[in-house]
C-alpha cells in the first residue's frame, strides 16, 4: 500500500480521529511524500510505538526531554513510507531493545499532536504539529534496556494503571488508554478466531484435497512412512518413493526385517540417511514391544526413534482421531496469518504456544480432517515464498493478516546462520578388466558417525587439487592412474553446510586390491546406495 492507503485503511472510532484522519489525508493529497519530511510546512509525520509487555500489563516509557513527562517511543518518518518500519526502529533505538513485534499491522490511532518550541543539538526548533502514527509492540521484559541521552532518560518498564499518575502530559493519557485497550481487544481477537476456522476450513479441505495415496486409509504405518518421506521433499516426487517402499515392505514387520542395503537403496534420493535408519529401529521395538501394532498412545509414539511431536501428532490425530495438532512449517505459516503474529515462527516456544491453542479446537470427530485441511492449506493456498492465494482460501474473512493487509510480512522468520562452506575434490576412478562388461568405479565407507554416517561414498578429499596432486593422492591409495579423462565441478547443499565440489574423472589401470571397493555401473544401480552428494558425478557419461 502507498502511504494514502495506509491513512486511509484506518477507521476511526471517536470525532477527533475522524478530524485527525480527514486533515492527514487533506495534507497527504496536497503535499504527497513530503509530509513525510520535517521541512513539511504545515507539520509532518511521526511514527510512535507503544509498547506493552506480553501479558499486557505493562509498558515500556522514558522520560522525554522535549515534553517534560513520561511518554511512549516514536519520531519522524524522516521521508520513510514504511510507517510500521519506523516505528519498531525508534523503539529499539530509544530503549535499545532489540526483541520487538508489533500486535497488530493496523494503524491503532490517527493524533494531531502539537510540539512546543525546543532546542535540539544546539538549534532552536520552533513550535509545529505532529500527525502521528500509532502501532502497538510487544517486547519481553528479559532484555536490557538504555536511555537515549540526547532524547530521554528512566526508561522502565512501569505497570500500566499507573500512566495516569506518571504522565503530566493530560491530553496524552486518554491516547494511551486507548490504545492499551485496542490492544487487548487485539489480542483477544487473536484467541477468537480460531474455534471461527473449523467449519469453512473442513468443508474445503473435503471438496478440494489432492488424491494423494497416503490419503486412501489411515493405517498409521502408511501415514508414519508417508510424513517421514515428506520432510524436505516435493509431493510429487514422494508418490514415487511411496509406492516402491510399501511394494517392497508393506508392513511393520517387513521394515524391521528389511536388510540394511535394501533398506537404504529404496531410501536412495530421499536424503537424511539417518532417517530411514530410525524408521528401522522404531519398527523393531514395535514388533517387539508392541506385538507388531502400532501403540494408541501419543507418548509412547512419540518415543520411538525418529518420531518428533510433528509425526506424532500426525499420527494421533489422523489414524487415533486425538487432539494432537500436527505442527509444521506449513501450519505455522497459516496460524501466523490467520492470527497476524509477527514472533520468530522459528521460536520453538511460539510452536508449544500455537500448538497449545489448535489443540483446544480438536475434538475426536474433526481432529482427522483438522490436520490435513491445515497442512493442505499451507501447502496449496496459504503458500511460502510468494503472495498467498487469499481469493481461493476459505478463511480470507477470518484472517487478520488479510484483513490488515499484511499478509507480505508474515510469517517473519529470523534468518539462520549461513551454511558452512566446505571445499572437496572428489575422485571418480574407472577401471575395466578385458571382456569385462560394465567398468568398475571405486568406492568406500564413510565413518559410523557424522554427517552421511556409514553410507557408500565416492573417495573424496578436502581442498580442490591440481591433476598433479590427484594423481599423487592415488598413488597413496594403491590405484595407478592411466589417463585424465575430465574435471566438472558440483555443488550440493546439506541443511548447515555447501559441498562446493571438484569431481576429477580418471581412468585407471584394472582394480588391485585396496581399502577401495570396486563395484561395476550396473551393481551401483541395483546394490550400492550413494548419497545423492556423490551419485551426480555418476549421471556424467564416464568416459566424455
Amino acid at each position: 500500500m502507498d502511504l494514502l492507503e495506509r491513512i486511509t485503511a484506518f477507521q476511526p472510532d471517536t470525532e477527533q480521529e475522524s478530524v485527525s484522519k480527514n486533515r492527514l489525508i487533506s495534507l497527504i493529497k496536497q503535499y504527497q511524500n513530503q509530509i513525510l519530511d520535517r521541512n513539511c510546512p504545515e507539520g509532518h509525520i511521526t511514527c510512535s510505538g507503544l509498547i506493552l509487555s506480553p501479558d499486557l500489563q505493562k509498558t515500556l516509557m522514558a522520560y522525554h526531554l522535549i515534553y517534560q513527562s513520561i511518554g511512549w517511543t516514536g519520531g519522524h518518518a524522516d521521508g520513510d513510507a514504511d510507517l510500521l518500519g519506523v516505528a519498531i526502529r525508534e523503539a529499539r533505538e530509544e530503549t535499545s531493545i532489540q526483541e520487538i513485534y508489533p500486535i497488530s499491522g493496523k494503524i491503532l490511532s490517527i493524533d494531531i499532536l502539537p510540539v512546543p518550541a525546543h532546542e535540539k543539538h544546539g538549534r532552536s526548533v520552533p513550535a509545529h504539529l505532529h500527525y502521528n502514527i500509532t502501532y502497538g509492540l510487544i517486547a519481553p521484559e528479559h532484555q536490557a534496556i538504555a536511555d537515549k541521552p540526547d532524547e530521554n532518560r528512566n526508561v522502565q518498564w512501569i505497570p500500566t494503571r499507573e500512566i495516569s499518575r506518571l504522565c503530566t502530559e493530560s491530553h496524552m493519557i486518554p491516547i494511551y488508554e486507548k490504545i492499551i485497550t485496542r490492544m487487548k481487544e487485539i489480542a483477544a481477537q487473536k484467541q477468537a478466531v480460531l474455534p471461527e476456522i473449523v467449519n469453512p476450513l473442513s468443508a474445503w479441505y473435503q471438496m478440494h484435497k489432492r488424491d494423494l495415496p497416503w490419503r486412501k486409509d489411515t493405517d498409521p504405518y502408511h501415514v508414519w512412512i508417508s510424513e517421514i518421506m515428506l520432510q524436505q521433499t516435493r509431493v510429487e516426487a514422494v508418490k514415487n518413493y511411496y509406492a516402491r517402499f510399501l511394494n517392497t515392505l508393506p508392513d511393520v514387520q517387513a521394515l524391521a526385517a528389511c536388510p540394511e542395503e535394501i533398506l537404504l537403496k529404496l531410501w536412495e534420493g530421499l536424503g537424511y540417511y539417518n532417517r530411514v535408519r530410525n524408521m528401522q529401529k522404531a519398527a523393531r521395538i514395535i514388533v517387539a514391544e508392541y506385538q507388531g501394532k502400532f501403540p494408541v498412545d501419543y507418548d509412547k509414539i512419540r518415543s520411538l526413534p525418529g518420531i518428533g511431536d510433528y509425526t506424532a501428532g500426525a499420527i494421533c490425530s489422523i489414524c487415533f482421531r486425538m487432539p494432537t495438532p500436527a505442527v509444521d512449517g506449513n501450519v505455522l505459516r497459516v496460524m501466523a496469518r490467520i492470527q497476524e503474529n509477527f514472533r520468530n515462527i522459528l521460536d520453538l516456544k511460539l510452536k508449544s504456544e500455537l500448538t497449545a491453542q489448535l489443540a483446544k479446537i480438536y475434538t475426536p470427530e474433526n481432529s482427522n480432517v483438522l490436520t490435513q485441511s491445515l497442512m493442505e492449506l499451507g501447502a496449496m493456498i496459504c503458500i511460502p515464498n510468494g503472495t498467498p492465494l487469499c481469493e481461493s482460501c476459505p478463511l480470507t474473512d477470518l484472517c487478520m493478516a488479510h484483513q490488515n493487509q499484511s499478509t507480505s510480512l508474515l510469517p517473519v522468520r529470523i534468518k539462520k546462520q549461513k551454511r558452512r562452506i566446505e571445499k572437496k575434490t572428489v575422485f571418480i576412478l574407472i577401471s575395466q578388466h578385458p571382456g569385462q562388461e560394465h567398468p568398475e568405479i571405486a568406492i568406500q565407507k564413510r565413518p559410523d558417525s557424522g554427517l552421511l554416517a556409514s553410507l557408500w561414498e565416492l573417495p573424496n578429499v578436502e581442498n580442490f587439487l591440481t591433476p598433479e596432486e590427484a594423481v599423487s593422492q592415488c598413488s597413496s591409495w594403491d590405484v595407478k592412474p592411466k589417463e585424465l579423462l575430465k574435471i566438472i565441478e558440483k555443488k550440493h547443499v546439506f541443511t548447515h553446510i555447501t559441498w562446493e565440489m571438484q569431481g576429477i574423472f580418471l581412468f585407471c589401470e584394472p582394480a588391485q586390491q585396496n581399502h577401495l571397493t570396486w563395484a561395476d555401473t550396473n551393481e551401483l544401480k541395483t546394490k550400492y546406495s550413494l548419497p545423492t552428494a556423490f551419485r551426480i558425478f555418476l549421471e556424467e557419461n564416464l568416459f566424455q
